[in-house]
């Protein structure tokens, strides 16, 4: 059946186009709403400007298909096969994307707004500048994807795996990154203001000026990580591992760092201004000065150098 043929039965009624194969096909501003796609080989078409919100395409071929500026609004997308796939700008809210293949895919300014993405693969993925507001990305993985500027806020991002990729200026408030491996991560400036990151892994990241402000942290591993000019007022460092960490002109104010391990960190130019920091590890850190060594003593830090 060709595309011609498709649409006739779609102006008659017919919404079953399971097991279909457009490979290859130019459907440019189609409109196929609401109906069923399962199945479907789509690869390598063009379906720039199509309308199939609220459609069903679960298990679907898109690899390498042109989506640009698509309407999918609604739609089931179920381990569906996105690799290589032109997203630009298509309207994906609210979505169903669950362990869908997008590995390699174009998703800038893409809108995934309240979507669900749990366990699906973005590997490697551009999304700058996209909206993932409000969205579930439970378990998802985003392995050296660039997520530069991208909204996440409010979002569930739990046990998510960002290794590698890239968050330059991203807009993560409020989301839940409980026990989220974002090692060698780049999160410069980025916005974590009250993130919940119990438990994440952030070691070897990049968090240059980057927002924490009363942030979750409890139990997190920052260690060799950069926090240079980050805004940590608020936070809870509880537990967390800070070990070789560079806190350089960093904002403590108001911290909790109850028994963290700052074991090396660099720490000139830090403000502690109420922090609490009864049992944490001052093991051989680098740039206090005598004041600030014994405001630390008199509350309760450890292993205070007197040189």
């Amino acid at each position: 059946m060709n595309i011609n043929q498709i649409l006739q039965h779609y102006l008659a009624g017919e919404r079953d186009f399971q097991h279909i194969c457009l490979s290859q096909a130019s459907l440019n501003g189609v409109a196929l709403s609401n109906a069923d796609f399962s199945y479907a080989n789509f690869n390598n078409a063009d379906l720039s400007n199509a309308n199939l919100s609220e459609s069903v395409l679960i298990d679907t071929d898109f690899n390498r298909a042109n989506l640009h500026r698509a309407n999918l609004n609604g739609a089931i997308l179920l381990r569906s096969c996105l690799f290589w796939a032109n997203l630009n700008s298509a309207n994906l809210t609210t979505a169903n994307l669950g362990n869908a293949k997008l590995n390699h895919a174009q998703m800038e300014f893409v809108c995934l707004n309240q979507a669900n993405l749990s366990e699906a693969c973005l590997e490697r993925v551009n999304l700058t500048e996209a909206d993932l507001t409000q969205a579930n990305l439970f378990k998802t993985t985003f392995k050296a994807s660039n997520c530069t500027g991208a909204n996440f806020d409010d979002a569930n991002l739990s046990e998510t795996n960002w290794e590698g990729a890239i968050l330059t200026n991203a807009l993560l408030r409020r989301v839940d990154l409980e026990k989220a491996q974002l090692n060698e991560t780049i999160l410069q400036g980025a916005d974590l203001t009250e993130a919940d990151l119990i438990g994440a892994d952030l070691s070897n990241a990049d968090l240059t000026n980057a927002i924490l402000v009363k942030a979750a942290l409890e139990l997190a591993c920052l260690q060799n990580a950069d926090l240079i000019g980050a805004h940590l007022d608020g936070a809870s460092l509880f537990k967390a591992n800070l070990k070789g960490a560079n806190l350089e002109n960093a904002n403590l104010g108001n911290t909790d760092l109850r028994h963290a391990n700052l074991k090396n960190a660099q720490l000139q130019g830090v403000d502690f201004s109420h922090c609490r920091v009864k049992g944490a590890l001052f093991t051989e850190v680098l740039g206090l000065n005598s004041q600030q060594k014994q405001w630390l003593k008199t509350n309760g830090a450890l292993n205070i150098s007197n040189f």
